[in-house]
């Protein structure tokens, strides 16, 4: 098992939301801070609405975006972890 196996992943922050295609802009009330979501970034973001495992992120990433699974998982990963230095989200495991 990985570190990244089974892990939960849910919004840490609220963000003031605006779509701009099927892009997203988001602020961050408490500290000012403005972020900008590609198609991809938006689709995660709003998938984790509620929280959900990260298999299951992928899962739908994956086929909605016509991408490798493997990929899919590594590329999300890899933008979760941003994500969650900035507070944005939270990844936690079932054992947490």
């Amino acid at each position: 098992m990985t570190d990244s196996d089974n892990l939960l992943v849910s919004r840490g922050r609220v963000l003031m939301e605006q779509p701009v295609d099927e892009e997203m802009f988001g602020l961050e009330p408490q500290n000012g801070n403005f972020y900008g979501f590609n198609a991809s970034a938006a689709r995660i973001w709003a998938l984790i609405e509620q929280p959900q495992s990260l298999d299951a992120l992928c899962a739908t990433l994956a086929e909605e975006f016509d991408v490798v699974p493997a990929t899919c998982r590594a590329d999300t990963l890899a933008m979760l972890r941003e994500l969650e230095a900035d507070g944005l989200v939270t990844l936690t495991t079932p054992d947490a």
